[in-house]
């Protein structure tokens, strides 16, 4: 029989399993493999894996995440590396549920059961790391929670199949540092994972990059991210060795993470433990990293999957003029938390790399990356965010090369630039304005090669045609005259037709004027 078949998980029907007396052929079947004590089981009810609430299935539900595991317990309430138990079909769903259940310490005969049906069968650690997955992290119970990752642990100790998607599914679930034996795992396995699953630990090393740079300037106690810990200091103190460990040691592997380490460190600069790390082996090299786009999956990781399932919802499937509900429904959810407006420059971050709509989605008529950006600018009270926002929004402009970079990565700014002239021209002004200086402060020893990559943004994207021509912000007199001065010579210093042709071919005076009648009309009271 194929595994893949044999482990498939049997469901009893759409009835809840309510009474084991509704269901006698489970019950012989398990009194076959395992003759319950009775007076034990009568006097200790079957665990609980997930906190329960009126809105949540029973976990005898057939709808209940809960379900699969309670019916292979019911099965085998007591795996063993016996022939009879490996050749169920309920084995990992069973052995999962007693890993998440039995109190300290774990009996070493489910170890012995795990690793012995995973040699048996190949495809088992990956059946039973599914099962596991199955489970939705944020219901769990502290014990269960603290058992996953045990189970974890045991999966990458064994380097089994299947353990790197359920690690890089605990690090965008579990709040470090109460669970902080994922921290562990990763340090522990470190140059296994250099070798054989670089992305996983670069992912871990961005995680909590970002962690800290959250908590860098404003640390909050109550912080979800934070609320297990024994104190801020020690979460910070485990945090920051991982992170200059793994840069010292490792930092090929690291670079991978693209501009956005250095995004990273730029903001950790005031840290005493990454000032030499900083000084000693990241400067020589900042121009090759900076080349490099922080792919999509990576920037994924600073945020948490919910923030990213309702993001996508949003921009795929929410209509212009019905968005006010729905990111109501996000702010209320995930930015008026302690913490939550520090998280909003990771957010424009995932929005600029991470997601890429295609041109159906484009031209359905759904709210647009540039205007849920806009909303979240807007939506920040504290100076410091804003400027990050600012920064994460012009990150990808600031090293940007024909061929190689992505338009996409930079048609957010460019679009909220153009689109908020009519009736929002502060918002251009602003922007403008912190993009001339990040030209001339950001880096003054690459100062040249940024404004020849700006030059360049701003010439392909007229060139692809994410917008006509730089009219809007060239030509409209609502804009502020200095700041349209500057960036007409900004555009013709390089070539002194540059500007010209940003603002399109030479017109007379009467089409000038028609020009800016149509571009400003909005404004007008």
């Amino acid at each position: 029989m194929e595994f893949g078949s044999l482990f498939k998980v049997c469901r009893y029907g759409p009835s809840p399993l309510r009474n084991l007396d509704h269901y006698p052929l489970i019950r012989r079947q398990s009194n076959l493999l395992h003759p319950p004590n009775a007076a034990a089981a009568a006097a200790s009810p079957t665990p609980r894996l997930l906190a329960g609430g009126e809105h949540h299935p029973l976990p005898t539900s057939a709808i209940s995440p809960e379900h699969p595991f309670l019916s292979a317990h019911l099965l085998l309430p007591s795996p063993s590396p016996s022939r009879t138990d490996l050749s169920s079909p309920h084995l990992p769903h069973a052995l999962a549920f007693a890993f998440l259940t039995q109190p300290s310490p774990l009996p070493r005969r489910l170890l012995v059961a795990l690793h012995a049906a995973g040699a048996r069968f190949p495809a088992f650690y990956q059946a039973f790391a599914s099962a596991l997955l199955s489970l939705p992290f944020p219901l769990l119970l502290p014990h269960p929670r603290a058992r996953l990752l045990r189970a974890a642990s045991e999966l990458a100790r064994a380097a089994a199949p299947g353990f790197a998607p359920l690690l890089a599914y605990l690090l965008r679930r579990v709040p470090f540092p109460g669970d902080a034996l994922l921290l562990e795992i990763f340090a522990e396995h470190a140059p296994f994972l250099a070798d054989e699953e670089p992305q996983l630990l670069v992912s871990a090393v961005f995680a909590f990059l970002r962690l800290l740079a959250r908590n860098r300037l404003a640390p909050v106690r109550s912080s979800s991210e934070c609320k297990s810990a024994k104190s801020l200091e020690e979460c910070r103190e485990k945090l920051v060795s991982f992170c200059v460990s793994m840069l010292q040691d490792h930092f090929q592997v690291c670079a991978l993470i693209g501009r956005d380490l250095v995004r990273c460190l730029h903001e950790l600069a005031l840290v005493p433990e990454f000032q030499p790390l900083w000084r000693d082996l990241v400067v020589g090299r900042v121009g090759d990293v900076c080349r490099m786009s922080t792919p999509g999956w990576c920037m994924a990781v600073a945020i948490t999957v919910e923030m990213e399932t309702q993001l996508l919802f949003m921009m795929n499937n929410v209509k212009w003029g019905d968005q006010k509900r729905y990111q109501l429904w996000f702010a209320r959810k995930h930015l008026m938390v302690p913490g939550g407006e520090e998280r909003i420059p990771d957010i424009v971050r995932f929005i600029c790399c991470g997601y890429h709509p295609t041109n159906e989605v484009i031209q359905s008529g759904v709210i647009a990356r540039w205007a849920v950006i806009g909303w979240l600018l807007t939506g920040c009270s504290k100076g410091y965010v804003v400027a990050n926002v600012k920064l994460a929004l012009f990150y990808d402009w600031l090293f940007f090369e024909e061929g190689r970079s992505s338009v996409m990565n930079i048609e957010p700014a460019m679009l909220l630039m153009a689109n908020s002239v009519p009736q929002y021209t502060d918002i251009t002004n602003m922007l403008l304005e912190f993009l001339f200086l990040l030209i001339d402060n950001y880096d003054l020893t690459r100062k040249d090669a940024i404004a020849r990559c700006v030059r360049s943004a701003f010439r392909v994207l007229v060139k692809k045609r994410v917008v006509p021509s730089l009219e809007p912000l060239t030509c409209c007199e609502k804009l502020s005259p200095l700041l349209r001065q500057k960036l007409v010579a900004f555009l013709s210093s390089s070539n002194p037709g540059a500007a010209e042709d940003s603002c399109g071919k030479p017109t007379d005076v009467s089409k000038e004027t028609e020009l800016k009648r149509r571009v400003c009309a909005q404004t007008r009271p």
